[in-house]
C-alpha cells in the first residue's frame, strides 16, 4: 500500500500463502489421528469415572476442531492460489479499447507481473 492510492498485488507472495496452508493443512490430519490413543489409553485407567469418559470426550472435540481447522486452511489455500491465477490472468489480458470506461477503482497494481495492467494515476 504505502502511497494511499491503492494496493500492490503479489501474485508470487499469495501462490507461495496459498501453497504453505494446503501443506499445513495436508498434515493435520494425520496429526489428529494420533490424538486418540493417548486420550483412550488415559480413559482406560479411569474406568468408572467420569473423568474417563470426558476426557475421551475432549480428545474427540479436539480432533474434530482440529480437522475443521484444516478444511478452512484448505479451502483458504485455494481459494489464495485461484486469486493468484486470477491477477496473473487478468494482468495478461489487452489494455481496453478505452481506458476511461474500465478505470480500476482500487488502483491495483500487480508486482513482479510483465504485461499490461491497469492503474490509477496520480
Amino acid at each position: 500500500m504505502g502511497d494511499g492510492k491503492g494496493f500492490t498485488v503479489k501474485p508470487g507472495e499469495l501462490t507461495a500463502a496459498g501453497n504453505n496452508a494446503l501443506a499445513v493443512a495436508g498434515k493435520v490430519p494425520e496429526e489428529t489421528a494420533k490424538l486418540a490413543e493417548p486420550g483412550d489409553k488415559a480413559a482406560g485407567g479411569l474406568a468408572g469415572w467420569q473423568s474417563g469418559a470426558a476426557l475421551q470426550g475432549c480428545g474427540t472435540a479436539w480432533k474434530s476442531l482440529l480437522d475443521g481447522l484444516a478444511g478452512d486452511m484448505k479451502s483458504a489455500g485455494g481459494n489464495l492460489l485461484t486469486c493468484a491465477q486470477t491477477y496473473l490472468s487478468a494482468d495478461r489480458l489487452p489494455a481496453p479499447a478505452t481506458a476511461a470506461a474500465a478505470t480500476d477503482p482500487f488502483g491495483t497494481k500487480v508486482a513482479g507481473v510483465t504485461g499490461v495492467h491497469l492503474t490509477r494515476d496520480a
